[in-house]
C-alpha cells in the first residue's frame, strides 16, 4: 500500500510538472512573432508591432472586406492598417485592440458595427476565439475576458497554475502545432501585408441571385457592452472612433442607425450606396471588389 502511494504521488508530480513546464514553454513559444500563423488574420494582427497608423478598421468579415485599404490610403494621404476577421464579434474585437496598442499607435479606430455584431452568438458560429489569446494571460483585459468566457479558468487551481490552460485547447497548442509553426517560420507566408489588412486581388465573386435574411431588430447587452468598451479603451488612447456599417444587400439597417443614436460621436452610414445592385455584392452582407472600391471612395467623400 505505502508503494502505490508512492508510485501515486511520483507519477502525479510528473504530471504536475509536465503541465507546468509545457505550459511555460507555450508562454514563450506561442508569443513570439517568428512563430505566429501569418495565414490567419488575428495571428498576423498580433505580429504587428512599432506601427504608428493614422486609422485603423475593426469589426467582423464585413470590416475586413470593406475597404480597399490601399485605395483609402491613396484618397486620404493616410497610413491604415485592417484589424478586421471573419466571424469576430465585439468581445474578440476588444482584446485584439488590447493587444493591439501594447505594441503601435493608432489616430483613428473605424468600427464596424450592425445587428449581426450586436447579436454575435447568433449570427457568428464561433463569435469568440479564446485559443487565439491564451498565451496573454498575463494580460490583464485578456484574463478577465478568458475567465469570464470560460469560468473553469477563473477557479484557484487556474490562479496557482495557469499553465494548464493550454491543455484546455490542447489541439491548438499541442507539440504537432509546435513542429507546424517551426515549419510555417521557414516559409514566410504572408497574404495580408500587401493589402495592409484587407482582401486582396483576386477574391472570388458571387455568381447568381443574392439570398437575402434579417438581422436582429435588438442589440444583445453583452455585445452592447464590449462595443461601449471599445469605445472607452480608445478614447483612453487619444482615438477619434468612427463608427460605420459596411453595406448590406436590399438592407439600409434602420434599426442600426437608431441605436447608434445614443452614441455622441461620429457615424457614417452609406446612404449613398446603391443597395439593389448585386453587382457590387458577393452575398447579403460581403462587397465584391467593384463593391469595395465604390464604397472606399463613398466612405473617403463622407469622411470629408
Amino acid at each position: 500500500m505505502k508503494d502505490f502511494l508512492l508510485k501515486s504521488f511520483l507519477w502525479l508530480g510528473l504530471g504536475i510538472a509536465f503541465i507546468l513546464g509545457y505550459g511555460t514553454f507555450c508562454d514563450y513559444f506561442f508569443q513570439q512573432k517568428q512563430y505566429l500563423d501569418l495565414s490567419e488574420k488575428k495571428q498576423w494582427v498580433l505580429a504587428q508591432q512599432g506601427g504608428s497608423y493614422d486609422y485603423a478598421v475593426l469589426g467582423s468579415s464585413r470590416a475586413y472586406g470593406a475597404f480597399d485599404m490601399n485605395l483609402l490610403d491613396s484618397l486620404t494621404g493616410w497610413n491604415g492598417i485592417n484589424l478586421g476577421s471573419n466571424g469576430s464579434g465585439f468581445k474578440d474585437n476588444y482584446l485584439v485592440l488590447s493587444l493591439f496598442l501594447k505594441s503601435n499607435k493608432v489616430k483613428r479606430l473605424f468600427l464596424q458595427v450592425d445587428m449581426g455584431t450586436l447579436n454575435s452568438r447568433s449570427s457568428f458560429s464561433n463569435e469568440f476565439h479564446a485559443f487565439t489569446f491564451m498565451p496573454y494571460w498575463v494580460v490583464p483585459e485578456v484574463r478577465e475576458v478568458l475567465m469570464e468566457e470560460i469560468p473553469l479558468l477563473g477557479n484557484p487551481i487556474s490562479s496557482m497554475a495557469p499553465q494548464w490552460r493550454y491543455f484546455y485547447f490542447n489541439k491548438y497548442f499541442s507539440p504537432k502545432e509546435v513542429l507546424r509553426r517551426l515549419k510555417l517560420s521557414e516559409t514566410k507566408l504572408d497574404p495580408y501585408t500587401k493589402s495592409k489588412g484587407g482582401i486582396s486581388a483576386g477574391n472570388a465573386e458571387k455568381q447568381g441571385e443574392i439570398e437575402t435574411y434579417e438581422l436582429p431588430k435588438t442589440e444583445d447587452p453583452e455585445d452592447w457592452h464590449y462595443l461601449i468598451k471599445i469605445k472607452t479603451k480608445a478614447e483612453a488612447a487619444g482615438i477619434q472612433v468612427v463608427f460605420f456599417t459596411s453595406p448590406r444587400y436590399s438592407d439600409h439597417q434602420e434599426e442600426l442607425k437608431r441605436l447608434l443614436l445614443s452614441l455622441p460621436n461620429t457615424k457614417i452610414f452609406p446612404d449613398e450606396f446603391d443597395f439593389s445592385d448585386p453587382g457590387l455584392f458577393q452575398d447579403q452582407g460581403h462587397l465584391s471588389k467593384e463593391g469595395r472600391e465604390k464604397f472606399t471612395i463613398d466612405f473617403q467623400t463622407n469622411l470629408n
